[in-house]
């Protein structure tokens, strides 16, 4: 380690000679002495000394020592000690101000001018570290991609670094000084409300305080920028709250990169409807193909046995009973594909409005017994009742009368010999349930799953007709209503479906 430079600037020449011998003899190493301002600071300049023993009075020159001082602090980073016999309160004042690294009063001996240049070299040694640090963490937060933001603990900007300027709009140089609510303005992103800025929250409570999800930030020029982050509080040793710093991270990226993938989802889910869509047109063609060759052949069998001049008469009543029942399944499964194609494409209409629903009950019961296939069938039993407090009711007409439509005219189906079905409407505090209890061939537990699911049928069903749509559209006209159903079963035992539907 090389010896510590030191200048002597003293205009007692003798002074300053007893002075270098004593700094030599203390190890160090003397670049100069000298004895006006002229000459000093051209020997900091040449000989770029570690530190400066300065006389403030210096006869003959044109600025004294505190002068002198002044200008090596500013151009030369020099560390400058006092060596003086002035000890009064204005010469103090002055040399406080010039920011000296020490003050040594004379007479002074040997220990005493050994103990403030090492002091004074120490001093030297931790401000130059302080402001490498400094730098360094200028340089961090100049570089940094976060806006970082402090405040004074009047929350007045202080400090800005670059990415800030450009997060705000605001230079550091306009925005020194301001509140910093005027500079960071927050909303909601969602609905646009103000938002309390958390550097308030901060200087109140003494504790970090994190934005909330979906902010923003309204930059100088209008611009809504979505932000995140923190603020965070500023303590001294005595932990009282000197200020704050507020960082932000700009997310507009990541508000992209959100909206990309809503936007993939949506695509996604686009593309399985369609995939959907096409798997049900294709489930629809092979079922209505299906379907359709079997009316259509029995229509033409026994066309060509009406049309043969020797068929019995007796017979052709039957015929022609086969023939009309082809005609009412094929248009019932051309209305249940229209039906079902308009829900799975979402383009049915949602239309409740204020109904009688005791009323409606009655008249489908009345329907279903009137039904060709039941008409003749005397044994056919469906006992209604209403229960509860009625209260008005909002429902969809149409979709209520399939719902109930459907159940009904399955119980009957599926009742086989003795048809005795129990029908129920309750009222509830804000919903109406429908139970329809039957006493017939029942499901069986492995097909309950299913039972809602395109063109599925019970293993149980055997030769009675049907083609799977029906339960299909109960459930898309119960899910339009935001309602349940719900199913229990037991095979030879029969069948109870509950349908519950919201009524405001």
């Amino acid at each position: 380690m090389s010896a510590t430079k030191i200048l002597v600037v003293e205009d007692e020449v003798i002074t300053a000679r007893v002075i270098s011998e004593e700094l030599t003899l203390l190890g160090y190493v003397v670049t100069d002495t000298v004895t006006s301002s002229e000459d000093a600071i051209a020997s900091v300049s040449e000989n770029i000394p570690d530190l400066v023993l300065m006389d403030i009075v210096l006869r003959g020159s044109e600025q004294d020592g505190i002068a002198i001082a002044t200008i090596m602090r500013q151009e030369f980073q020099t560390p400058v000690v006092y060596i003086t016999a002035h000890t009064d309160d204005a010469t103090l004042e002055r040399a406080k101000n010039s920011e000296p690294f020490g003050y040594l009063v004379k007479p002074f001996n040997e220990q005493d001018l050994r103990v403030v240049i090492e002091t004074a070299l120490y001093k030297c040694q931790m401000e130059r570290q302080l402001a490498e640090r400094e730098d360094f963490l200028s340089t961090i937060l100049k570089s940094t991609s976060d806006a970082v933001i402090a405040t004074d603990r009047v929350a007045a900007v202080t400090y800005m670094n670059p990415a800030a300027e450009s997060l705000t709009g605001w230079t550091q140089s306009e925005a020194l000084g301001k509140d910093v609510t005027e500079v960071v303005q927050l909303i909601d992103e969602n609905n646009g409300d103000e938002v309390v800025n958390p550097v308030s929250q901060v200087l109140q409570t003494g504790q970090v305080a994190y934005l909330n999800d979906y902010t923003a930030l309204i930059d100088r020029y209008g611009i809504k920028k979505p932000v995140g982050d923190s603020a965070s509080p500023i303590r001294k040793l005595s932990e009282l709250i000197e200020g704050t710093v507020l960082v932000l991270w700009d997310n507009s990226d990541r508000r992209k990169a959100e909206s990309l993938e809503v936007e993939k989802s949506k695509i996604n889910r686009e593309l399985n409807n369609e995939k959907e869509l096409n798997n049900l047109k294709s489930r629809f063609i092979a079922m209505a193909s299906h379907e359709m060759r079997t009316f259509l052949t029995n229509i033409l069998l026994s066309t060509d046995l009406l049309e043969e001049p020797n068929y019995p008469n007796d017979k052709r009543v039957g015929r022609l009973k086969r023939i009309k029942n082809s005609v009412i399944q094929m248009n019932s499964l051309i209305e249940n594909m229209l039906t079902l194609g308009i829900f799975a494409l979402g383009l049915s209409n949602f239309n409740p409005t204020l109904i009688n629903l005791e009323k409606l009950c009655l008249e489908i019961v009345e329907e279903i017994k009137l039904l060709p296939a039941n008409r003749q069938n005397e044994s056919i039993v469906i006992n209604f009742s209403c229960h509860g407090d009625l209260e008005p009711t909002y429902v969809d007409h149409d979709l209520v009368r399939y719902i109930l439509s459907n159940l009904l005219s399955n119980a009957v189906k599926y009742s086989q010999n003795s048809v005795n079905i129990q029908f129920r409407l309750i009222y509830e505090k804000g919903r109406v349930t429908f139970w329809v209890q039957d006493q017939g061939i029942g499901i069986p537990k492995a097909d309950l799953p299913f039972i809602f699911n395109l063109c599925h049928r019970a293993a149980n069903v055997r030769n009675i007709t049907g083609t799977g749509l029906g339960l299909a559209i109960v459930k898309y006209a119960i899910d339009a209503h935001g309602g349940e159903i719900a199913v229990e079963s037991e095979v030879n035992q029969g069948t109870v479906f509950k349908v519950t539907l919201p009524i405001s």
